[in-house]
């Protein structure tokens, strides 16, 4: 079995995470775990104009980079749909 990305939320969406609802909260984290175990999941979708990938929890987007090379996860931004696109 391959080794494990460590996930690393950058301060931006740490505090966009902090503002949710425990349940939704709960069920980022849980999407964040998967990364973890596989950083390009089944759902995964590259960012368009962009370095990048995005993953759906909800009515949630997940936005991060991958570093293969370090086997790291940096999410830069955790925001509602409607939102996550704006002031990118």
């Amino acid at each position: 079995m391959s080794e494990e990305y460590a996930v690393t939320i950058l301060r931006p969406a740490r505090r966009s995470l902090e503002r949710l609802h425990p349940k939704v909260r709960r069920q980022i984290y849980e999407k964040l775990r998967q990364l973890e175990r596989n950083p390009r999941p089944q759902d995964v979708k590259s960012l368009r104009g962009r370095a990048g990938y995005r993953v759906d929890s909800g009515e949630y987007r997940i936005l991060y980079e991958i570093d293969d090379r370090e086997k790291g996860v940096a999410v830069r931004v955790i925001k509602h749909r409607k939102d996550v696109y704006r002031n990118l």
